[in-house]
């Protein structure tokens, strides 16, 4: 039996948070952060996001600035694009 990674995340009142089970940080900006983990990406959008503490061995990700949303789309295709993400 294959074993998946577990993905955890903790949001700090807005202003921050902490992903485990990340395996590659794909774009990074002040307004959006994507995220790659073993079975989605993770969208991350906010103002002043900055990636504080990244350890792809570790598969720990700490964002610090405004978090306003957070979404969860499903890989289901070898190719990855954040334009298609927001149709």
């Amino acid at each position: 039996m294959e074993q998946t990674t577990k993905s955890e995340l903790t949001l700090i009142n807005r202003n921050g948070l902490s992903l485990s089970g990340v395996k590659k940080v794909i774009s990074s900006e002040p307004t959006m952060v994507v995220i790659k983990l073993e079975n989605c990406n993770t969208v991350i959008s906010g103002s002043n996001l900055a990636v504080q503490n990244l350890s792809i061995k570790e598969g720990i990700l700490e964002l610090g600035g405004v978090v306003n949303q957070i979404k969860y789309t499903s890989v289901t295709s070898k190719r990855f694009s954040v334009k298609n993400m927001f149709r």
